[in-house]
């Protein structure tokens, strides 16, 4: 009889859980609505972030546009600094295959490269740089004809992260 009622008890208390646990297949299966959060946070911050990629590494939402060079080619380099993650990029657009630009901020130089005409028709950047407010970024542009200087430019980042223009370097 004792034996009967805690068998009962147990089997009464193990079906009383399991009916008030969510479940979980009707949750995952549920779409999210359109209020619901969904939030990126970048993958790296600092040092971590050099020689990076900054859309793998989340850090290409919402950044900052620092400057925007038109070459002498007619190409286009940008300088982005992402404030979440402390590091920067340029990208180029409007290249010519054999096109390069470069970035560095007291530290290694990291090179995009225009390879083929799917690059020429779309932005190529650069591995990001670790920056922050005040560093100097140099970015360069180097054409692929062996007619056309190098073209540099030096940007300050400016703690409150504005946009600033470039000094011919």
């Amino acid at each position: 009889m004792v034996l009967a009622s805690l068998y009962a008890i147990i089997t009464g208390s193990v079906t009383l859980t399991l009916l008030l646990l969510p479940d979980q297949d009707t949750a995952h299966n549920e779409p999210m609505s359109p209020s619901s959060p969904y939030i990126l946070t970048p993958r790296c911050h600092e040092a971590s972030c050099e020689g990076q990629d900054p859309i793998r590494m989340v850090c290409s939402i919402t950044p900052d546009t620092l400057t925007t060079y038109r070459t002498t080619t007619g190409a286009h380099i940008e300088l982005r600094y992402s404030n979440k993650c402390s590091a920067a990029w340029a990208r180029i657009w409007g290249t010519q295959i054999g096109d390069q630009a470069d970035i560095t901020a007291d530290g290694p130089t990291h090179k995009a490269h225009t390879t083929d005409s799917v690059d020429t028709q779309t932005y190529i950047y650069t591995q990001m740089t670790a920056a922050h407010p005040d560093s100097t970024i140099r970015t360069c542009f180097q054409p692929a004809t062996t007619d056309s200087k190098q073209e540099c430019f030096n940007t300050r980042i400016d703690p409150t992260a504005t946009s600033h223009s470039p000094s011919a370097a």
